[in-house]
């Protein structure tokens, strides 16, 4: 198969083997772009160089960064980038303590900020980063529509007074209100935006071999396809405040960030699709799948409106900005969940028991 032409340009992702990095990566390679990605091992981008990265592997540079926080640790990866998108972050369920989640977050952010600000070129036109809806919601103002003019002000001394489910939101809130305060002080001439998805769901790009390493947003719909949650199990926790998006308009606004420097500098752009629960997830499994079995029981007390949009009256997310900026529809919640079985089914075939298929 002949390698689709080049556009002469690289992109700078950050944590390339992330689930919403790895799908930017595939849509700039689709696009042209050389891919030019950080990670901690070599090893963990194997799969996906020879799997869905394949096609265009001439045009894939992989660069290790084993300590995103180090001095200098991007300075050799932004040499030469038309753009930064940045999406890596050290968050995981198993930082419980603020030096381990936050500090490392906005120091890393900072530092490949200050790297494409020194070192990358005049060529340099767009810095974008990956924030997310908890950089904005207070859970808290129960009847709040919250837009891009919001910032999340209960989780950072949350998270200082050692309540660690606030250390993401806290994480997310402090990095990105660094960025801004670095265009403010440095005002460098690429553009600088941030994208601030909800809870992302979509097919994998490249699927870890075991499930048990999915991301943690995708866990639910594998807990529910692969029998976790039968019968009366009961079901995952909702995360978050439930708000949907799929990983495909996720990248897709990145790249429109990139793409567009001069109509994205200086915004925020929060990307969600209305609002679902892991029984809306069951549901969508159960309606497009009537003959597969080990599902959880059908619950008439539904927790989400039937059409995914934010109950009226109650919290809820103003989801025009990024629809605009796209031009187009977003992907629907339903589609996504179908999407997304379809690829972990077929991946994950061997691990699924006969009366789960």
């Amino acid at each position: 198969m002949a390698l689709p032409p080049s556009n002469g340009k690289i992109v700078l992702v950050s944590g390339i083997n992330g689930y919403i990095a790895s799908r930017i990566g595939l849509d700039l390679l689709k696009k042209g772009y050389t891919l030019r990605g950080t990670l901690r091992n070599y090893n963990y981008a194997d799969a996906l160089v020879n799997g869905a990265y394949n096609t265009w592997r001439e045009r894939v540079q992989l660069v290790i960064v084993s300590d995103m926080i180090a001095e200098g640790a991007f300075d050799e990866a932004v040499k030469g980038v038309t753009a930064v998108i940045h999406t890596a972050s050290p968050i995981s369920s198993n930082n419980t303590k603020w030096d381990d989640a936050v500090t490392p977050a906005v120091q890393g952010s900072l530092g490949i900020l200050n790297s494409a600000y020194k070192l990358a070129g005049p060529q340099l036109e767009s810095f974008v980063f990956t924030s997310s809806v908890a950089a904005v919601q207070d859970p808290h103002k129960v009847s709040h529509q919250f837009t891009e003019a919001d910032w999340n002000e209960w989780a950072v001394p949350k998270a200082k007074s050692g309540e660690s489910s606030a250390l993401y939101s806290a994480s997310k809130t402090l990095a990105e209100r660094a960025i801004w305060e670095f265009e403010d002080q440095k005002k460098p001439k690429f553009s600088i935006s941030t994208v601030l998805p909800g809870v992302v769901t979509g097919p994998p790009t490249q699927p870890p071999a075991n499930p048990d390493d999915l991301n943690m947003t995708i866990k639910p719909v594998w807990g529910i396809l692969s029998g976790a949650h039968s019968g009366k199990r009961g079901l995952p926790p909702v995360i978050g405040t439930g708000s949907i998006i799929d990983v495909r308009d996720v990248s897709a606004l990145h790249i429109w960030c990139a793409e567009n420097p001069t109509k994205s500098d200086g915004q925020r752009y929060l990307i969600t699709n209305g609002r679902a629960t892991p029984q809306a997830i069951a549901d969508v499994i159960r309606r497009a799948y009537p003959d597969r079995k080990g599902l959880p029981d059908e619950n008439p007390e539904k927790d989400y409106e039937a059409d995914y949009s934010w109950p009226k009256e109650r919290l809820s997310i103003r989801e025009t900005k990024a629809k605009e900026a796209l031009g187009r529809d977003l992907i629907g919640f339903e589609t996504s969940i179908v999407d997304t079985v379809d690829m972990l089914e077929r991946f994950y075939a061997r691990y699924l028991s006969g009366e789960n298929l």
